[in-house]
């Protein structure tokens, strides 16, 4: 709807951080510059440090079959919600700077936290994440829905393809 692309994307209304701590698989993605690399088995780790910070860790696996493995940081910027956080992938040293932090935004969470909607509020990342490999065609099509009544440009997503390891 109009409306809804008018402003900010609407995260949700909260996220128990511990219950989103662990490994997510990723689905589909819009093309972001952090994976420009990645062809398959996309995994993020998401490690509890204090209240307001986590370890990110990106896996996945490159063409050539190589890993690629990436260290960040998140924080909750949103202390009531929880549902709105920055990512650093950049080295500490230049934490300081404002542009090193990217916007990660929760728009969709499943109540039993087996998949997420997460993007920026400018719309230009995207990422559907499950707690497994795979994820049913009903429940894809539902949250592919919610991201474009959101405003992302859905017809730009990426599937990303997991192994059955």
């Amino acid at each position: 709807p109009a409306s809804a692309q008018a402003g900010s994307p609407v995260a949700v209304e909260h996220a128990d951080v511990d219950r989103y701590m662990g490994v997510w698989y990723e689905i589909a993605r819009l093309p972001n510059r952090l994976e420009r690399d990645c062809a398959t088995d996309v995994t993020s780790v998401y490690e509890r440090r204090t209240d307001t910070a986590i370890r990110v860790t990106y896996v996945c696996r490159r063409s050539d079959g190589e890993e690629e493995r990436t260290q960040g940081v998140a924080r909750v910027r949103d202390t009531v919600s929880h549902a709105k956080l920055e990512m650093r992938f950049a080295p500490l040293a230049l934490a300081w700077w404002p542009f090193v932090w990217d916007d990660w935004w929760i728009i969709e969470l499943a109540p039993e936290y087996t998949h997420m909607v997460v993007g920026d509020p400018s719309r230009q990342t995207l990422w559907i994440l499950a707690r497994t490999r795979d994820m049913d065609e009903a429940t894809y099509r539902r949250l592919v829905a919610a991201a474009a009544a959101q405003g992302y440009d859905t017809a730009s997503l990426v599937r990303t393809p997991q192994s059955a390891h």
